[in-house]
């Protein structure tokens, strides 16, 4: 089975997550994550951003959200480059 990565946006005030996009690379879906941060903030809204896994094919009975793992902007991976050519 395939994972599937959402992208979610959550406005103050908001009891659930809101679905804006899918990829199949986490990767990308972060970078999803974050631009949809900008678009949103952008526009004077202020929303916590993520991304949540699900697996292609799976429902979830029990658990209402359904997904593998959920994390938001504070967990994203932070890439440092420290070997930069000049």
């Amino acid at each position: 089975m395939k994972k599937l990565y959402v992208v979610w946006f959550k406005s103050k005030g908001d009891v659930e997550d809101k679905i804006r996009g899918v990829s199949l690379n986490w990767k990308r879906a972060e970078q999803m994550a974050l631009n949809l941060e900008l678009h949103l903030r952008s526009q004077g809204e202020s929303v916590e951003v993520g991304v949540k896994s699900y697996l292609d094919g799976s429902i979830s009975l029990t658990d209402p959200a359904g997904c593998n793992y959920r994390w938001s902007k504070t967990e994203f991976e932070v890439v440092t480059c420290t070997n930069i050519e000049h």
